[in-house]
């Protein structure tokens, strides 16, 4: 029989399938500053694309993309931006994540186009991925995820730790923008920061600290910690943010390399994903942790068990664990290096 009729449905894929366009939609609204123009008020398709200088019939669908997304609030034939609009889509909001968005979007598309070819053992270019970290773009896109996402309830964290007020020195290791520190810093007046980074990361991440104000308090060291050593027994605090789960071939002696640059009773922090295995948001811990093993990493998951089991093994205690969120991935860790 040349018809046949279905036993399931199919429509879930093909709707997986257009997401993909929706998402590029949004990027370009993003790009377009759609919600500059629509900050504060209600606009009609064809006043807005009038002002833009766009095609009202091409216009309509991305708008009601945006609504759909929950971007943009449409009432009557108007226009306007939704709250997560405000806060995080129009350019000169604090908490922007324009570039965040945009270097997302690039690093999937390093992938997405070849996964097939790299599920076969072909490889991606691992090189040109690590040697962007020091740019000012993809800094800048990283800075602005930290901002719009775990900064402020990090350093929230950090700031709640038994002693923090005598804190007088921390290291942040591949600490790239240097958010983290700034922000850690901007609690205690007395406190000066080292970012650890590679090197052709540093010189960067050392303008910015210059140019947001804490040359005088932060100072940049390159070194791969892979290889490298902290100076023993220097830190009240030492922080990493995405980074812990580059060592997971070797989490105990990372974790003992770190112990070894703590004063005796310093912290150790660490902000990473975690809870792989907990329900919700399947199809987003699936995409990332495809992303990260393309891209030659074990995992982005570090779960609290087999982190607690290594920095136990490392001589470190009063460990704690704190969600960044309720629904979201982020795990926040804290543990005192033992005297």
């Amino acid at each position: 029989m040349l018809v046949v009729k279905p036993r399931t449905d199919f429509e879930p894929v093909h709707a997986l399938l257009m997401e993909s366009l929706s998402a590029k939609a949004v990027m370009s609204a993003v790009e377009l500053k759609m919600f500059d123009y629509l900050e504060g008020r209600e606009v009609e398709v064809s006043e807005l694309a009038d002002e833009m200088k766009l095609i009202p019939e091409r216009l309509e669908p991305v708008l009601d993309i945006l609504v759909a997304a929950d971007l943009l609030v449409k009432n009557g034939g108007g226009y306007g931006n939704a709250p997560v609009a405000s806060e995080f889509l129009v350019s000169h909001a604090p908490l922007y994540q324009g570039d965040s968005m945009a270097l997302t979007m690039r690093f999937n598309a390093t992938v997405e186009d070849s996964i097939a070819t790299m599920l076969a053992g072909g490889e991606g270019d691992r090189a040109g991925t690590d040697e962007g970290w020091g740019m000012a773009e993809i800094m800048e896109g990283t800075a602005q995820d930290a901002k719009g996402g775990a900064l402020s309830h990090v350093v929230d964290f950090v700031t709640e730790l038994p002693g923090f007020d005598g804190f007088r020195s921390m290291c942040d290791i591949g600490g790239n923008h240097g958010m983290y520190t700034i922000g850690v810093l901007e609690r205690n007046s007395g406190m000066n920061g080292v970012i650890y980074d590679l090197p052709h990361v540093v010189e960067q991440t050392g303008l910015r600290c210059e140019e947001l104000g804490f040359s005088d308090r932060v100072t940049t060291q390159a070194m791969d910690f892979k290889e490298g050593r902290l100076p023993a027994e220097t830190y009240d605090l030492a922080l990493t943010s995405h980074v812990l789960y580059a060592f997971e071939d070797d989490l105990n002696g990372a974790l003992k390399r770190i112990a070894e640059g703590l004063k005796p009773g310093g912290w150790f922090v660490s902000h990473h994903y975690a809870g792989r295995n907990r329900e919700g948001r399947e199809l987003t811990k699936a995409s990332l942790e495809l992303l990260t093993r393309l891209c030659g990493y074990h995992s982005h998951f570090i779960e609290q068990e087999e982190l607690t089991v290594a920095l136990e093994s490392a001589g470190f205690g009063d460990i704690r664990f704190q969600p960044v969120s309720s629904g979201g991935l982020g795990l926040m860790t804290a543990a005192r290096k033992l005297a």
